[in-house]
């Protein structure tokens, strides 16, 4: 069979999420990638100038799945529904996880723009909850990043195993003892 010449970026870029899916990133390489389409490496570096752009755009890929997941409804409450989605995302799908999250060398533009999008989601979420509109920028800011540390700390747990295949009750159960208690502490202490 005879090799296509081109592929589009998405062509390749479908090829290397598939391969991610099935295997993990560091088995997507320009060669793993070509084979797949019955290609040359030009191919890949014709539409990516190197892997790191390719994995890059994979992350952007994952990020925008990891948000489908913190926007189903799982819980009564949107704020619990965001950790909840962070934690089943981390639980699901392991490979997409560590490319957001445990990879080396992600740019530091991303992490910064997946910072970003958390927080306004949080931001927003928090602000629809019955306290939200009686506390300051100060304590919603600190329970958000006590959170974001517990939420991201206990994802990391799930994926890399050491928390064994929680279910979605148990995750559940350790976000709300956390929230809880965060809130408690910002209420009490008024977030310092």
């Amino acid at each position: 069979m005879a090799r296509k010449p081109n592929f589009t970026k998405d062509e390749i870029l479908d090829c290397a999420y598939d391969i991610l899916l099935e295997s993990s990133l560091k088995e997507v390489t320009a060669r793993t990638v070509a084979k797949r389409l019955n290609a040359s490496t030009i191919s890949i570096y014709s539409a990516f100038s190197s892997m790191g752009d390719l994995k890059n755009a994979l992350a952007k890929r994952a990020k925008n799945k990891l948000f489908e997941y913190t926007k189903i409804n799982n819980t009564d409450m949107e704020i619990l529904d965001i950790g909840m989605g962070v934690c089943l995302f981390a639980r699901d799908e392991k490979e997409l996880f560590r490319t957001i999250f445990l990879r080396e060398s992600m740019p530091k533009d991303f992490i910064d723009e997946v910072l970003e999008d958390f927080k306004k989601l949080i931001y927003t979420s928090f602000k629809n909850t019955p306290m939200g509109p009686e506390l300051s920028e100060k304590t919603i800011n600190w329970i958000m990043k006590k959170g974001w540390l517990f939420t991201q700390g206990f994802a990391t747990l799930i994926c890399t195993g050491f928390y064994d295949n929680p279910s979605d009750d148990e995750i559940k159960k350790e976000l709300v003892e956390m929230g809880t208690i965060l809130i408690k502490e910002a209420l009490n202490n008024g977030g310092n």
